[in-house]
């Protein structure tokens, strides 16, 4: 996303939060990067639960119910606003011997994102 396309978009709260979570992949001006690096075919991603802890760091007075809405909506814009360059992938894991699915935002390794070089991943 180019700084006018954000801009723009950051009109509703959900776009300000998909422009700030994409911004703090390479800006470590915004503050905490929720996002992880991946492996076999992903270059980064972040778990919906992280992001919804992400969320309400950088909104606070957001309540727990709120920012569990915020993230799907979030979610959703950051697919838009980055023509789908991400995708929603949801992967079971365990913990504390229950087994959950979780959703997570992936950044594939092959994609194409503009300004960067082999598929967005800067040497993190």
């Amino acid at each position: 996303m180019d700084e006018d396309v954000r801009r723009s978009a950051a009109n509703s709260l959900p776009t300000r939060l998909a422009a700030k979570l994409w911004r703090a992949r390479t800006d470590s001006s915004v503050g905490d990067d929720p996002w992880e690096r991946g492996c076999k075919g992903v270059a980064e991603y972040v778990k919906a639960g992280d992001l919804k802890h992400w969320i309400r760091r950088q909104e606070p007075g957001i309540s727990d119910a709120y920012a569990k809405k915020l993230v799907s909506r979030t979610i959703d814009a950051i697919l838009e606003l980055s023509k789908h360059q991400l995708a929603v992938r949801r992967k079971t894991e365990r913990k504390n011997g229950l087994e959950y699915t979780e959703r997570r935002l992936v950044l594939p390794g092959d994609a194409d994102v503009p300004g960067e070089t082999s598929g967005g991943d800067q040497g993190r």
